[in-house]
């Protein structure tokens, strides 16, 4: 257990002097507290952008939902990758160009400007959805942090919630987003490294990979299925929901700012082949091991657990003590790296948009950064235990609100509030429907429904 805790404890060090070292090149300036006065490396935007997206959900969440679906899990990884792909073609190296030119400094301003002008009133209510929505989802990662820390260290739940706290407000409140980019590229290289290392230390000790498919029946013939049994509307519903999920990655602030921090609109082409290359290849490893994980809890008899901590007790069944504190770590890692960016998503929405009198102050910046730390927190500890319940419905709310707002403004398509508002409140509505009232979620995912309906409104209300 002390070897495990070392290399926990050693890594995560390690992270935070380096949010702590992005002081040393800081400004000063809330341009460079919020966007890194844009000028950060495609290689860089591209690492912490991915970083960002693959976070606990994949860690905890992906894990758990590859375990009890087995291959048909395959459309939540690929389907979500393929349409998140299509979207860097429409959005990110316009948002880089105009967000400059509009002196935006969050994404929720960039949505509220229309070209010539920002709505006041699109403003306060996008920024205030932004600081709820991101809210929401920074208090799953602080919450996979807690099942990683439950589940290998034996420590409450809590206590993972006040560690992952800790370091978010640390290296945020010390750096801000360039604090975040920098940890970001360190996170993402301890990640792919420890899923790599535990995909092939399950290919040796658990079956050879060319024999899952065949473990996989004897368990289960309805694990090798492309189509869920509970996906009651087919295939297509099912993979075409985790499809517009991907895309729906334009209208989460945490993740598309990385767009507008990069040095120029020239280097998104590099930042998008960096960003793929990595999460194709993480995709891989994740789901493999998910699987991995079913056949080796199948094997040993009698076994209750919380399926979303199937990842680090894999590791700890498997791997050397600091190899297990490595996976920890890259765990938490991916949980935190995901929490800052949605904590400096919401402080940014709060001092530009929200409440726009402090523009201008860094410290303001940096006081509201704490506060959503906190209220975080709070979230994390009385709000619902499962990750990915809490990750895709923060993730189906802000695609249905923002998503279409932005095609709209890269596409120069003119709309006012009371129109684009009606139809993100109107997308939002059907999105909870789906997933409350009809109970479909599992034949389609709800934040797709909700972006069906509001995407069709936003171009209807429009002036092209």
């Amino acid at each position: 257990m002390s070897m495990i805790l070392l290399g926990f404890i050693a890594t995560l060090i390690l992270f935070i002097m380096i949010g702590v070292a992005s002081t040393r090149v800081s400004t000063g300036e809330v341009s460079d507290y919020l966007v890194a006065g844009r000028s950060v490396s495609p290689w860089v935007a591209g690492l912490s952008a991915v970083a960002s997206n693959n976070s606990g959900f994949m860690f905890i969440g992906a894990i758990g939902f590859t375990y009890h679906y087995g291959l048909s899990a395959f459309w939540l990884f690929f389907a979500w990758l393929i349409g998140d792909y299509c979207s860097w073609f429409f959005v990110h190296q316009k948002l880089r160009e105009r967000s400059e030119a509009q002196s935006n400094d969050s994404v929720t301003g960039f949505l509220a400007h229309d070209g010539q002008r920002s709505d006041r009133t699109l403003e306060l209510v996008l920024g205030g959805l932004t600081v709820i929505f991101l809210t929401l989802y920074a208090a799953a990662q602080l919450k996979a942090g807690g099942k990683a820390l439950e589940s290998t260290l034996d420590w409450a739940p809590t206590s993972g919630i006040y560690v992952g706290t800790v370091m978010v407000a640390v290296y945020s409140f010390a750096g801000g987003i360039r604090a975040s980019l920098w940890t970001d590229v360190a996170q993402a290289m301890v990640m792919i490294v420890a899923m790599a290392a535990l995909t092939w230390v399950c290919h040796s000790e658990v079956s050879p990979i060319f024999e899952l498919h065949t473990r996989l029946e004897s368990i289960d013939p309805q694990l090798l299925t492309w189509t869920p049994s509970d996906a009651t509307l087919g295939l297509f519903p099912y993979a075409f929901g985790w499809f517009l999920a991907g895309f729906g990655g334009i209208g989460q602030p945490h993740m598309i700012v990385r767009a507008m921090t990069v040095e120029s609109s020239e280097s998104i082409g590099l930042m998008r082949r960096v960003y793929f290359s990595w999460y194709t290849l993480f995709s891989v490893f994740t789901m493999i091991v998910g699987l991995y994980a079913r056949i080796y809890f199948e094997g040993v008899g009698e076994l209750t657990f919380d399926k979303e901590t199937a990842l680090p007790m894999l590791a700890s069944a498997h791997l050397a003590p600091i190899w297990v504190g490595l996976i920890l770590a890259a765990l938490f890692a991916a949980s935190m790296s995901t929490a800052d960016s949605q904590v400096l998503a919401s402080s940014a929405s709060l001092t530009q948009d929200v409440a726009p009198r402090y523009r201008s102050s860094y410290g303001a910046s940096k006081l509201a950064t704490l506060m959503v730390v906190c209220l975080a927190m709070i979230v994390a500890l009385l709000g619902p235990k499962s990750v990915f319940e809490l990750v895709t419905l923060a993730w189906g709310l802000m695609m249905t609100c923002f998503a279409p707002l932005m095609l709209a403004r890269v596409f120069d398509w003119r709309i006012d509030a009371q129109r684009a508002l009606g139809a993100a409140g109107l997308g939002m509505a059907a999105m909870l429907s789906w997933k409350y009232g009809l109970g479909y979620a599992d034949a389609c995912y709800e934040g797709a429904v909700g972006f069906m309906v509001s995407m069709p409104l936003v171009y209807a209300f429009s002036k092209r």
